[in-house]
């Protein structure tokens, strides 16, 4: 599980599951995992040695209209975020 932060709407995803670390992913595997096109980018920032979680970053190419990103950010929260019940 990492902490999910979409860079150009500043939104950010908790528990967001991954089928391994993150960090052991490359950012095209990362991409493919949360259902990205090729527009979006992934870096990934390690901050276990500050006590926090791995963040996975979500950049997009600027021709990517927001209504676009919007959408994916949805589909992750829908697809791939921890249910609680």
């Amino acid at each position: 599980m990492a902490t999910t932060v979409d860079q150009r709407t500043g939104i950010v995803i908790h528990g967001v599951t991954y089928p391994e670390d993150p960090r052991d992913m490359t950012g095209e595997e990362i991409r493919r995992h949360l259902l990205l096109p090729e527009e979006a980018s992934i870096k990934v920032l390690d901050h276990q040695d500050e006590g926090t979680l791995t963040e996975v970053g979500i950049s997009w190419a600027e021709d990517v209209d927001g209504k676009v990103v919007l959408d994916h950010i949805r589909q992750i929260i829908r697809e791939r975020m921890i249910r609680s019940v």
